[in-house]
């Protein structure tokens, strides 16, 4: 089986570039049936919006940004 790599990268102000796995997702609005799969990750619409909703598990930031590799 070949697994679908997510296409996005997450850019935290203190750490720099970071993995998907050293990221938080903060939503707790959505329902699990809200999810969308978008860029090769499940989120939820909350966080397709700008505002605090990752957090970077390495410093605490929730000014963690979204990015889609080009």
């Amino acid at each position: 089986m070949d697994e679908q790599k997510p296409n996005v990268k997450f850019k935290c102000p203190n750490c720099g570039d970071i993995s998907q796995d050293d990221v938080i997702f903060l939503c707790n609005v959505c329902a699990q049936d809200q999810l969308i799969f978008k860029e090769g990750i499940y989120m939820c619409p909350s966080c397709l919006q700008p505002g605090e909703n990752f957090e970077c598990m390495l410093c605490g930031s929730k000014e963690v940004k979204m990015k889609s590799k080009s």
